[in-house]
């Protein structure tokens, strides 16, 4: 039994990596812009909410002690406000520093809003003062990277 308790403790606990990873998320960001790595004009839905557009100056708050989190899109044509997640940042392999970012929507007590639907990213870059998380979808039978840019902000 206690080897059994010792080893689900080991199996769920942070590394090193991670846990730097995260407090380094943990704060208020703005994402400051959606680019792409493929030419051509592109207005996609992120997160099946709403339009990289409206994602623009959009304010990011990540809780890394219980891995809670919001966004809050305030520009006017949009469709405004304030939506909840809870967020992970994995690490891919041992020592890599590459991250699996993942979010799946709540409502204010933090319950899932959709069971079976959440997203997954990859953190491709993250520092003190900015962040940028990588969406890949397919288009057109070929993978397609959406570039999510964070800064770090107070708000």
């Amino acid at each position: 039994m206690l080897l059994l308790i010792s080893t689900l403790f080991v199996s769920c606990s942070l590394s090193k990596v991670e846990k730097s990873a995260r407090k380094t998320i943990d704060g208020n960001w703005v994402l400051n812009s959606v680019s792409y790595d493929t030419q051509g004009v592109f207005n996609t839905v992120l997160f099946n909410d709403a339009t990289t557009s409206c994602f623009k100056d959009s304010q990011w708050f990540f809780r890394s002690n219980n891995s809670t989190g919001s966004y809050n899109i305030i520009n006017a044509d949009c469709s405004t406000g304030v939506r909840n997640f809870r967020w992970a940042a994995n690490e891919i392999g041992k020592n890599t520093g590459n991250f699996d970012f993942t979010m799946k929507f709540t409502d204010a007590k933090k319950n899932d809003l959709q069971e079976d639907t959440g997203y997954r990213m990859s953190l491709k870059y993250l520092d003190d003062n900015s962040m940028q998380m990588t969406q890949t979808i397919q288009f057109e039978g070929k993978p397609f990277n959406i570039n999510l840019n964070f800064t770090r902000t107070t708000l």
